[in-house]
């Protein structure tokens, strides 16, 4: 049931589906050869630190479009929503997001990322952060 899913997801399974059949997945092997080289610039990171702690979005939420928004604006706006979360969906790294506040009525999330296997480390610290921001 391809048409329940949302029009963004609809054109990212058509872009990719495009240029497997056009490009002969040569996109696709480059990533996961930079993918390599991405997994081994956040590990070093994490010979120095036991988690990184980022925004979810790299800026303010916005709000949601209207029911009659035409599908390219959809697609425009939505660009870079998952500038900050999907490298670790790449790199196999754990990573929540835990909701951080408010600004304007709109929510703020902050990311918790970790090392290799090291889930455990990822929940203590989205507990100690979430524990300590309903405080405040």
């Amino acid at each position: 049931r391809p048409y329940d899913l949302p029009p963004t997801y609809q054109s990212m399974c058509l872009w990719g589906e495009y240029t497997k059949r056009n490009y002969q997945s040569k996109h696709y092997g480059k990533a996961q050869n930079l993918t390599i080289a991405l997994t081994a610039a956040y590990d070093k990171a994490f010979q120095k630190y036991d988690v990184i702690v980022m925004p979810t979005l790299p800026f303010k939420a916005p709000k949601f479009p209207d029911a009659d928004v035409k599908i390219s604006v959809l697609i425009e706006e939505t660009i870079g929503f998952t500038t900050n979360t999907c490298p670790f969906d790449a790199t196999g790294h754990p990573a929540i997001s835990i909701n951080a506040g408010f600004s304007k009525g709109l929510p703020i999330g902050v990311m918790i990322v970790g090392r290799h296997y090291d889930d455990v480390m990822v929940l203590r610290v989205a507990k100690a952060l979430e524990r300590n921001l309903t405080k405040t």
